[in-house]
């Protein structure tokens, strides 16, 4: 699929609406090729100082100019870039697409560092003087939907919607491709081998904790939510300013996940604002935890009120967190449900994208990663606990669903006590 038709695509469109909405910016996406920038391809939202600097005779140039310096240092560096441009606001740049051969960009803002508000008004009065106005002491149009957010906040959403629009580029890719063909053994005309389904590490948890909350499991959802905080790629003694950005955009991914499995999250989107107000106060991992939890609660209410007969997901969590640590098999768990296994297995990949196998494996690592984290237990002792078969075999389903060993794991994120 060409890059052009790939970004058109509903998912695509979907995912940078919800970008620009989690972070409550514009969000603008261009091609950038030998210091030139091309024509706007995507455009989401617009404040109106960005309108009232486009009217004047050279806004738009230097506007251009600046995103087109983001868009390079972004590029080069393969990264979110934040940045600040001619009018003194900050900006976020973002390669679209994880080939470096394509130069398509992602600039996220306006916005205003929470950590500065009281000068972006005199930052954008400076700007208009420097394009030659004089706009006196207050700038002409409102600065009020240039929205004042955490400075971590905007990159962090912004590496979020790249790991999406990745994904979903990789999946579109592999669809056009032909399947391969191998001969079969002693002659023949050969059979079709299609590439295994290794799902890539979800670094938010984003579908294990929506999974959680339509299950009606809020102790699963919360300790869920905690690991996301505690493994951030800064390590973990992380600064809060950075552990605030990441639970922005683990509840943005978890929405999105709630959304994919098609749960009406309205309340949800109307207390973002009031969630990003918490997040700034925060001072502790569990202060953060706490306000995810607030209004992540709203999906587990939800789940709730249409859990009306066996048919629900909240039943078939039930089921199947009671049978934990023990053997979990789907024809047991569809037997009483008085479902057929198919019909359970259909339900998971199109709500959740995986298979009841995946399913219970990753509620069995959830847990295993908390005992790495806060205890001292041996592979084989936590593999008992979790109810895998033996230490080798819950190490490589630790690696398969989570891309790394359990004592990597441990090393990574586990606390002083397991040093």
């Amino acid at each position: 699929m060409k890059p052009l038709d790939f970004f058109h695509t509903e998912a695509v469109v979907q995912a940078l609406d919800r970008a620009a909405r989690c972070a409550a910016v514009p969000l603008r996406l261009h091609y950038v090729d030998q210091g030139e920038e091309g024509p706007k391809i995507m455009s989401i939202g617009q404040c109106a100082a960005c309108r009232y600097v486009a009217s004047l005779p050279e806004g738009n140039q230097a506007c251009r100019a600046s995103r087109l310096a983001g868009a390079t240092a972004a590029l080069g560096r393969g990264k979110a870039t934040a940045f600040v441009c001619h009018m003194g606001f900050g900006c976020v740049a973002i390669p679209a697409l994880p080939d470096a051969e394509e130069r398509f960009v992602l600039t996220l803002g306006p916005y205003c560092p929470a950590e500065e508000p009281r000068a972006l008004e005199k930052d954008a009065v400076r700007g208009l003087e420097n394009l030659g106005v004089t706009p006196g002491a207050a700038f002409p149009v409102s600065l009020s939907d240039v929205r004042v957010v955490p400075a971590a906040a905007v990159p962090e959403i912004a590496g979020w919607t790249a790991e999406v629009l990745a994904d979903l580029w990789q999946a579109a890719q592999e669809h056009v491709e032909a399947p391969q063909v191998e001969p079969e053994t002693g002659g023949g005309a050969g059979r079709i081998r299609r590439r295994p389904p290794y799902p890539t590490p979800d670094p938010y948890h984003a579908g294990d904790i929506a999974a959680a909350l339509l299950g009606g499991n809020q102790a699963q959802a919360r300790a869920l939510v905690r690991a996301a905080l505690a493994e951030s790629r800064s390590g973990r003694r992380a600064k809060i300013a950075v552990r605030r950005a990441r639970a922005v955009a683990m509840v943005s991914a978890v929405l999105e996940g709630a959304e994919r499995a098609e749960v009406d999250i309205s309340q949800c989107w109307g207390g973002f604002s009031d969630f990003v107000a918490q997040v700034k106060r925060a001072r502790t991992d569990e202060q953060l935890a706490a306000a995810a939890m607030r209004l992540l609660g709203a999906i587990k209410r939800k789940a709730q009120r249409v859990a009306t007969s066996a048919h629900s997901f909240v039943e078939l969590n039930r089921l199947v967190m009671s049978r934990l640590p023990g053997k979990i098999t789907l024809n047991e768990i569809a037997a009483e449900l008085g479902q057929h296994p198919t019909a359970i297995t259909h339900r998971l990949q199109r709500k959740f994208g995986m298979s009841f196998s995946e399913y219970v494996g990753r509620i069995r690592i959830d847990k295993a990663k908390e005992l790495l984290r806060r205890t001292r237990l041996g592979a084989g002792e936590i593999a008992r606990r979790v109810g895998t078969s033996d230490a080798s075999n819950f190490s490589k389903l630790f690696r398969k669903l989570e891309g790394m060993s359990p004592l990597e794991y441990r090393k990574l994120f586990g606390g002083k006590q397991c040093g």
